[in-house]
């Protein structure tokens, strides 16, 4: 049976980018650590984009990153030519090669996967209305996008405030009654 726990956005941590270029909302981390130069095992986080700039390196890391608003936004990663990234669009990307983001004047926010590539895997799916989806890592995060959503994990209902996140813990099938929900999973 699948242990949840409900985090409300409310209750994410505030605190600056490793570059000191943003703020991060960092909804969950596991800081174990590991023989990598990676600073944790997984973590997890909504970042708030207040222009261009560059993102912070992470050795070891791997990332997914998830676009929530924002206008013309676009990654280059590792000198490679622009990629566009629409809103609840999804981009893989090393964390240990330089990145950087240029969007329309304004601000935008994204959602963030990260993990130490030597001791964990992510992955990231978005899922609407009707979709079902077996959760068989050990550990999964299901965040509401766009406003409410209603999720029900083994038959049980959870409603989540706009952002609001369930971290789901041993398995189990989710399936979406109401609204947008981005899910994470990490092996």
């Amino acid at each position: 049976m699948a242990l949840i726990t409900h985090l409300p956005a409310s209750g994410y941590t505030a605190m600056p980018w490793r570059n000191g270029a943003g703020t991060t909302h960092e909804i969950m981390v596991d800081d174990t650590p590991g023989a990598s130069s990676a600073p944790f095992r997984w973590r997890l986080s909504m970042a708030d984009l207040a222009g261009d700039g560059p993102f912070s390196e992470l050795p070891d890391v791997d990332r997914i990153l998830v676009l929530l608003a924002g206008a013309d936004v676009e990654l280059t990663i590792d000198g490679a030519a622009p990629a566009p990234l629409g809103i609840h669009a999804a981009i893989a990307f090393p964390g240990d090669v330089p990145t950087s983001l240029t969007m329309a004047p304004g601000t935008g926010r994204d959602l963030n996967l990260m993990w130490d590539r030597t001791r964990a895997e992510g992955s990231v799916a978005i899922l609407h209305i009707g979709d079902e989806m077996r959760i068989d890592a050990p550990t999964a995060f299901a965040i509401a996008l766009g406003g409410s959503a209603t999720v029900a994990i083994d038959d049980e209902e959870h409603v989540l405030g706009e952002q609001d996140a369930l971290q789901v813990d041993d398995g189990g099938t989710l399936v979406v009654i109401d609204g947008e929900v981005y899910l994470a999973t990490i092996a």
